[in-house]
Order: C-alpha cells, then sequence, then structure tokens
C-alpha cells in the first residue's frame, strides 16, 4: 500500500541495541522480560519472528538498516567503515530519499555510530548519543557520570546506573524523541528515527529497573552439544577465552540477565511516554511504527557474550511493524526469514517511493513464501531458508547446521549427519552463488574460504577484548 503526497504516513523507526528476538514478551520464551508496549504494537500490526541481522555488528547494521543494503553488498562487515564515506551513495540512505524526494522532516536520536562520529546520513537533524547525551549532564551538574561506575561498553559484570532514572541516556533519548514531536513542522511528514544504546553492555539500568527481575526465575544458559567438541569453532572458542566469558560464574550470570531485561522493561516503559505524545498530537493513527534490533545478544549462551556469530542469540531480532490505523492489519505472525535491510525498501514503498532494484532487502508487506536469507562476518557466513540454517566459519572450515523447527537455540549441530546431507549441500550452495554475486572474498575458486588456524590459549587470555571504557567525556575510548 502506497500513499499519495497529501497523507503520507508519519514514520517513527525504534532500534535497541543488541536486544535478543527472544527477549519479547510476546514471544512468550523462557526469558521473562516484560515489553508491554512493545508487545501492544505486535498486536496493533504485525510481529515478524524470524527476522535476522545480516551482519550482526553494530555499524554495518547501521548503513543496511538505513539503505536496504546488506553488508555483503556495501562489503563493510565490520565496525569503523559506516557512513557516507563507505561505497553506499549518500543517495541511497532512507533519510536522504525521504527528505529530497516525498518531502518529509528527518530526525535522528541516540547512538548513530556513523564513522565519522557527526556525519548525519542523510537526516536533516541529529541529537547524538553519547555526545550530546554527555553534555547535557554536565549542563545538568552530572559529569562524568555517564558509566561513572566504571565499567565500559563492553564490560558483562551487572552494575546499577550511576545516574538517576532522569537523567538515564534512555529517558534523555525518549525526551529528545518527544521534544522533536513538540517542534517539527506541522506541514509535512516526518520520520523520527530513535536508537537506544540499552540493551547494549554495560547491563546497568537504574533504580528501580535494576532490581524489577529480583522475583522472577531466570533461565540457565543455553549449551550446545558442540561446545568443547573437537570441532568446534576457533572463533567461538577465541571469543570466549579473550572476553573471560568462561569465567562468569552461574550467579553473575544470574544477575547479569536480571539487569539485562530491566534494560529492556526500562526502555519499552519509556517509550510509553513517546506513544502518548504521538496519541495527544493525533498523529499516532498515520504513523507507521518500526521496532527492531542491530543484533542479538548471547547472554551467556553456548559459553559467549555480545555478538558477531549467527547463532540465534546473535543474529536473530525482533523486527515489529505496525502500519496506519486505515491499513487494518492487525496481530499477525509472519514467520517468514526475514532481514533488517527489509525495513528500508518497505518505509520507501509506504511513503510512495520506489526502493532501488539491486536492494537484498525486500518490502515486508510482500515477501515471498519461501526465501533463503543470507549474512557475513569476518569469520563466518550463513544462510536459513527458515527451515534449517547452516554457518561456515573460516578459521578451519568448520561448519554447523541446525534443525531451526526442533532446535531455535542450536544446541544440536546436525552438520555431517546423513539424514541432513542434502539440506546442508542446498544451502552451502546457495550461499557460495550469493556471495560470489557480490564478489565477496569469502568464496575461492568457487568454494567457501577455509583458512588453517591454530589458538594460542595464553596470548587470548592475556588480551582484554571487552576493555573497560569508563567515565571519558564522551565514554568512547575504542582506541
Amino acid at each position: 500500500m502506497s500513499y499519495t503526497s497529501s497523507d503520507k504516513p508519519n514514520i517513527v523507526y525504534i532500534v535497541l541495541d543488541q536486544w535478543r528476538g527472544d527477549c519479547l514478551g510476546i514471544a512468550d520464551s523462557a526469558h521473562p522480560v516484560m515489553t508491554p508496549h512493545f508487545d501492544q504494537i505486535a498486536y496493533e500490526g504485525i510481529w515478524y519472528s524470524r527476522a535476522y541481522a545480516d551482519c550482526p555488528v553494530c555499524m554495518p547494521q547501521r548503513a543496511t538498516m538505513l539503505t536496504g543494503f546488506t553488508g555483503s553488498q556495501h562489503g563493510l562487515p565490520h565496525n569503523f567503515m559506516s557512513g557516507p564515506r563507505t561505497p553506499i551513495d549518500l543517495e541511497q540512505s532512507l533519510p536522504y530519499r525521504l527528505t529530497r524526494e516525498a518531502g518529509y522532516q528527518t530526525k535522528a536520536v541516540g547512538k548513530m555510530h556513523f564513522w565519522p562520529e557527526r556525519a548525519r546520513f542523510g537526516f536533516e537533524d541529529i541529537s547524538l548519543h553519547p555526545n550530546d547525551y554527555v553534555n547535557f549532564l554536565e549542563e545538568q551538574g552530572w559529569g562524568g557520570f555517564y558509566r561513572g561506575h566504571g565499567l565500559g561498553g563492553n564490560e558483562v559484570y551487572p552494575a546499577v546506573s550511576a545516574l538517576p532514572e532522569h537523567l538515564t541516556h534512555t529517558h534523555w533519548i525518549v525526551d529528545e524523541g518527544i521534544r522533536f514531536l513538540q517542534r517539527r513542522d506541522p506541514d509535512c511528514p516526518f520520520m523520527l528515527w530513535l536508537v537506544f544504546e540499552a540493551p547494549h553492555s554495560p547491563f546497568d539500568p537504574p533504580e528501580p529497573f535494576d532490581r524489577m527481575y529480583d522475583d522472577f526465575d531466570i533461565p540457565q544458559a543455553i549449551m550446545g552439544d558442540w561446545v568443547g567438541a573437537e570441532d568446534e569453532p576457533q572463533s567461538l572458542i577465541a571469543d570466549r577465552i579473550a572476553r573471560k566469558s568462561d569465567r562468569i560464574s552461574p550467579q553473575i550470570l544470574q544477575r547479569t540477565r536480571r539487569c539485562y531485561y530491566g534494560q529492556i522493561t526500562h526502555i519499552d516503559y519509556q517509550l510509553g511516554r513517546l506513544f502518548g505524545e504521538l496519541k495527544a498530537r493525533g498523529l499516532y493513527d498515520n504513523s507507521i511504527i518500526v521496532i527492531t534490533s542491530d543484533h542479538g545478544e548471547h547472554l551467556g549462551d553456548h559459553g559467549l557474550f555480545a555478538k558477531s556469530t549467527f547463532l540465534e542469540s546473535s543474529a536473530r531480532v525482533p523486527i515489529i511493524l505496525r502500519l496506519p490505523r486505515e491499513h487494518g492489519m492487525y496481530n499477525r505472525r509472519d514467520q517468514t526469514p526475514a532481514l533488517t535491510a527489509d525495513i528500508a525498501p518497505t518505509l520507501l514503498e509506504l511513503a510512495g517511493l520506489a526502493p532501488d532494484a539491486a536492494m537484498d532487502g525486500l518490502s515486508l508487506l510482500q515477501l515471498p513464501k519461501a526465501r533463503i536469507v543470507f549474512g557475513e562476518t569476518r569469520q563466518s557466513v550463513f544462510a536459513t531458508d527458515g527451515a534449517f540454517k547452516f554457518i561456515h566459519y573460516f578459521a578451519n572450515g568448520a561448519e554447523q547446521l541446525f534443525d531451526l523447527n526442533r532446535d531455535a537455540d542450536d544446541r544440536v549441530n546436525l552438520a555431517g549427519q546423513d539424514a541432513t546431507v542434502d539440506a546442508k549441500a542446498a544451502l552451502e550452495a546457495e550461499l557460495i552463488a550469493y556471495l560470489g554475486a557480490n564478489q565477496r572474498p569469502s568464496v575461492v575458486d568457487g568454494e567457501l574460504l577455509a583458512t588453517e588456524s591454530t589458538l594460542d590459549i595464553d596470548q587470548l587470555r592475556a588480551q582484554n577484548t571487552a576493555a573497560w571504557r569508563g567515565p571519558l567525556r564522551y565514554g568512547q575510548g575504542y582506541g
């Protein structure tokens, strides 16, 4: 469904950072997370329950979510190369096209993670986290309290925010979104992109969200039968050792999970203020609302934290699409494989603009019943048709195959079993063809790249890949 220039829908595009696809109330998973507002948006629209990040890494995903081109297409499956200096032309960005071709006012608030930092990537204006947020804290007399507990952005031990709730970055992002609604030009449609830092580590919800899940039963971490096996992918072993996640005790993990859930619920409750503002201003009924994440969080599953793999806890994300009320598409669940790359072409179509035919992303409203989606990082590549998922790791050519209908948590590796040889071969062939068509170095002489690799355990243990980033002025310090 498209719209004429006189009734174009408003767009509210919400992104959480590092939010697992199963940490959503409507998912009825083992994770007892409370997300009443997200659930309500899903009841009013469509929940894509098998959605993936094609490159589950922060910065590549931001380029993908704003263009519809995957990491394999824009060729940057790693951080610090996403922004207008990438091979993606600025004219291909969603906000650029909406502004110049459809008359939208565009505003972004939160964790852009563009490179360079102040790049606008087509937006007319950006309130940037952490930079503008840290400036706000200094104006309020709370300078130095962003991550004032001393934990950095990739550390996974539980914490409590050093700030009161009304001064947290989650509250500030919603405040900035509401301020835009109050100041916007009422004579044109708008796109508001809100990107939260949470629930990305550090897992530090403010009071009272830090204790909200104290009385809940917290699920144990999932452990696949392949963990510790001779053919376990080396990149996973290396990550576990370098990040020290194999040293996290069950008690610490339980508290960390409670804090992770608290961050998600904090965002959900805060967004109730934004949705209320939309309704009070008569904007809600004619607004498209999209909710998603750039990638998941292992959260201790398989002994891992963070992301960057194609295991479900890392690569599967929520996608919720709520259309203007006149569309009448309510309470639907779509289990077709979907990608975050599908969001940009969907919004272009709804705004009356033609998506670029070269995009990997497809309209979420016109997904084919049968679809294979692909992904790539610097360590591995994957393909899934929604029934089986195939992962190939470059180090020593390790492989995994999971039956998603029977094993939604990657517990049993079926690669190498006679009963699944055809399923694996079919997905592998499709993956090679896809990567080859994009001229990716992960395909060599018609086969997936495999490199000989060994692990130096002592050297890995001495690394600090989850290095602290404490109360620096802008909380950066990546190096």
